[in-house]
């Protein structure tokens, strides 16, 4: 069981609704997609897709959408996405300043995102990001095997900082995240953006915050 009173050497970020406000943006890149295909029920597909790698999205997909061929969907999903933020990318409020502060404070900072390397990394260089996380401790979706629920993207980030999971915290938007970080035995936080959390992934969070400030000043309280 992880102890909720040790001390925080790290912070692993999800990245999409988490540090970049695009979870919005790929909500309505999906049902723009959708649209075009003819596919049904995609509130639902969203919410369960939400937090997932590419591959696992697939997987559900062919199971939901058998008559529905993924391969010609995703494109036109990513078409949206991009034209979308053509004109930049939205950062979740309190993101610079929270990142600024721990990395001014000595504490690691590691990345736990599904969506792929070079889409996370063009993504933090066009918000001026990259230079705030342990370069290894960028841990992509096509970097592992098994996607979030399961813990291996926040274990393998906080592996390569050298950080024993027991003294890193999690930050998530989304359910399986939050199953990912609580599998990794790291203290999970929950600041919800499009998706509330369920009774029995409350139960598994070390914090709730309303937003990034208010997880600012949790850790500078136990500092």
């Amino acid at each position: 069981m992880t102890d909720k009173h040790a001390p925080i050497r790290a912070v692993i970020f999800d990245k999409d609704g988490t540090l970049h406000d695009t979870e919005q943006v790929f909500a309505r890149a999906w049902r723009l997609a959708a649209d075009e295909f003819g596919v049904p029920d995609m509130d639902t597909t969203i919410i369960d897709c939400t937090g997932r790698t590419l591959p696992d999205i697939a997987t559900y997909w062919n199971a939901k959408y058998p008559d529905i061929p993924f391969d010609a969907y995703i494109p036109r999903r990513q078409y949206y996405f991009n034209a979308i933020i053509e004109g930049g990318i939205p950062v979740k409020a309190g993101a610079y300043e929270l990142l600024e502060y721990l990395r001014s404070n000595g504490y690691h900072v590691g990345l736990a995102t599904s969506t792929g390397y070079e889409a996370s990394m063009e993504h933090l260089r066009r918000t001026n990001m990259v230079d705030y996380f342990d370069k290894e401790a960028i841990v992509t979706g096509d970097m592992i095997k098994n996607g979030k629920p399961a813990p291996d993207i926040f274990l393998l980030s906080a592996s390569r900082m050298g950080v024993d999971p027991a003294l890193c915290v999690g930050v998530e938007d989304s359910l399986n995240g939050v199953r990912a970080i609580h599998a990794a035995a790291m203290r999970p936080v929950m600041i919800p953006d499009m998706i509330p959390p369920t009774p029995e992934v409350e139960a598994l969070l070390w914090r709730k915050c309303r937003d990034l400030s208010e997880l600012q000043a949790i850790i500078a309280e136990r500092a």
